[in-house]
């Protein structure tokens, strides 16, 4: 079991992350309807951001080891992860990926 300080140390790629002044609306969809081309057109444009970000790397390893369902991570969406986590990925996508 991690400790605090070892949450705030691993968690440290946030506060250099490109999402911090972004909407969280792009990440995140409404907690209404959200049609499935906004959907999609939501989701390319957080991922957009995702991709110059220095922490994303970091994120989509949070995102995958934590088990987060909801919103754009590290370049990844909803169904991007659990596809991920299906074919057994997690921590070693980053190293395929970088």
């Amino acid at each position: 079991m991690m400790g605090a300080t070892t949450l705030l140390v691993e968690n440290d790629w946030e506060h250099h992350a490109r999402c911090r002044t972004e909407d969280p609306g792009l990440f995140f969809g409404p907690t209404g309807f959200e049609s499935k081309h906004d959907r999609q057109a939501r989701e390319r444009a957080a991922k957009a951001v995702c991709a110059t970000c220095p922490a994303m790397a970091a994120c989509r390893d949070y995102a995958l080891a934590t088990g987060e369902a909801y919103g754009v991570w590290g370049g990844l969406g909803e169904t991007d992860r659990r596809s991920v986590l299906a074919q057994g990925g997690g921590r070693q996508m980053t190293a395929r990926a970088g």
